[in-house]
């Protein structure tokens, strides 16, 4: 009897332990997984209702202190809330166009400082996504990245979207749609990679960044350093980032891009791309605005390409070999007023100043530089 009640007790602890073991192991891959995605996920700022990865205080409308302003009146201002052409756009351009509009639009700041008010203190009549997304993204100063902001765009919600050009998945939704988008080219940006900053590398050659990112170079040792894996973060696809990079690519394929998973409330475990960690053997790639603009990624330096640096100057004369256009796009059948002669701003020496004095490059063939 004594031994059988033994031999029960130790199945019942071992039982135990295996339960343990198995919810230990669930925890720790739990864990795991989380720590993974929060080094990976991005930056983690809770901005913008989470469309973006920068802290943008200084940059609003209504606290922009950190906005390039003009020290002469405008040539024009639009005066009236229902004649603002209402804007979008990628990441890095929301302290051009929010510049613009505090320069161009009366009262902006007081216009939407009162619509964020009625939001915090629930006294308008919106639904509650409205309150969500107005409370955190503006009303006529909006902002929802490159992703979101071309579909808006073709959908009628806005009147014009600053950043890179349209991805193809963005043109053929436009035409499915029955619309065209028009992008009108209103300064210059260098799309750049960079390195943690105790890499020893300086430059490196376009075909190597290809190879690299074709899986064809794995290892730094395979470019005259020393032996180290080489790891390649990518972008989102549909980012503006990532519709560069295969523009630079060309014919050469992107190898897969590596992934971290995360569990959303609505849509179960999904799998985003991994972001830049600054770690040994990391690169990565982004527009020069952000690095050295907004900041966004610290202890990194930018590489030359083919021996030439992206400073605005290489930018400016061309010399660098990455260069991509800052666009501002519209619906072609949009023929509103203003939308014409906010373009039209950008374009003068007012408008260029601004781009410049942000921290992009201008158009010197307007002659205006």
């Amino acid at each position: 009897m004594k031994k059988t009640i033994k031999i029960v007790f130790i199945t019942f602890i071992s039982i135990i332990a295996v339960i343990g073991l198995i919810i230990g192991s669930i925890v720790l891959v739990l864990y795991l997984k989380d720590r993974e995605y929060k080094k990976y996920s991005g930056h983690g700022f809770a901005y913008m209702h989470g469309y973006s990865s920068t802290d943008f205080t200084g940059y609003h409308v209504y606290d922009g202190d950190k906005l390039v302003r003009l020290d002469h009146e405008p040539a024009f201002v639009i005066e009236n809330e229902e004649d603002m052409p209402i804007l979008d756009g990628a990441e890095a351009c929301y302290p051009i166009y929010t510049a613009v509009a505090k320069t161009l639009y009366k009262d902006i700041d007081k216009i939407e400082e009162k619509i964020l008010r009625q939001v915090e203190n629930k006294t308008s009549e919106w639904s509650e996504e409205d309150v969500i997304y107005y409370k955190s993204n503006g009303k006529i100063v909006t902002f929802t990245n490159s992703k979101v902001g071309y579909y808006r765009l073709v959908d009628g919600e806005i009147d014009l979207f600053f950043g890179a050009r349209p991805s193809r998945e963005q043109l053929d939704y436009a035409k499915s749609e029955k619309k065209e988008i028009e992008s009108i080219v209103i300064g210059k940006e260098a799309f750049v990679f960079f390195v943690e900053e105790d890499n020893p590398l300086d430059n490196i050659s376009s075909d190597d960044l290809r190879k690299i990112y074709s899986g064809q170079i794995t290892n730094w040792k395979q470019l005259g350093d020393k032996n180290q894996k080489i790891i390649a973060f990518q972008r989102p696809e549909d980012s503006g980032s990532q519709v560069m990079m295969h523009y630079f690519m060309k014919d050469v394929p992107l190898k897969e891009a590596d992934t971290v998973e995360m569990i959303d409330a609505m849509s179960g475990v999904i799998k985003k791309v991994k972001q830049y960690h600054n770690e040994k053997g990391a690169i990565g790639y982004t527009f020069r605005y952000f690095l050295e603009g907004l900041q966004q990624e610290k202890g990194v330096k930018m590489l030359s390409i083919d021996g030439v640096y992206p400073s605005v100057e290489n930018i400016e004369n061309n010399t660098y070999p990455i260069i991509a256009d800052l666009v501002v796009s519209k619906l072609k059948d949009n023929e509103k007023d203003n939308v014409n002669k906010l373009i039209e701003f950008l374009l003068s020496k007012d408008g260029q100043y601004i781009i410049r004095e942000t921290g992009y490059g201008g158009l010197d063939e307007l002659g205006i530089m």
